[in-house]
C-alpha cells in the first residue's frame, strides 16, 4: 500500500504547484500580450500637451513656450 501521498514520497505540495504556475504563467502572459498590444486608448500627449509640460517642468523659458505655442495653432 502506498499510503496517502500516492507513491511521491515526500514531494509534497510541488506536484500541484508546478502545474498551477504553468496556468497562471501561460494566462498571466496571455493577458500581458493582449494589453500591451491595445495600450491606451488616447494618452492625451498631443504636441500642445507635450509642450505645456515641458514649459511646467522648467525645460523652456516662457519666450520659447510661447513662439512655440504659437507655431502649433
Amino acid at each position: 500500500m502506498m499510503g496517502y501521498n500516492w507513491g511521491m514520497d515526500g514531494w509534497g505540495w510541488l506536484p500541484m504547484l508546478i502545474p498551477t504556475l504553468f496556468w497562471v504563467s501561460l494566462i498571466g502572459m496571455g493577458v500581458w500580450a493582449i494589453l500591451s498590444r491595445t495600450g491606451p486608448s488616447h494618452s492625451g500627449t498631443g504636441p500642445i500637451e507635450v509642450l505645456s509640460s515641458r514649459y511646467a517642468r522648467g525645460d523652456i523659458s516662457r519666450e520659447e513656450y510661447l513662439e512655440r505655442r504659437r507655431d502649433l495653432s
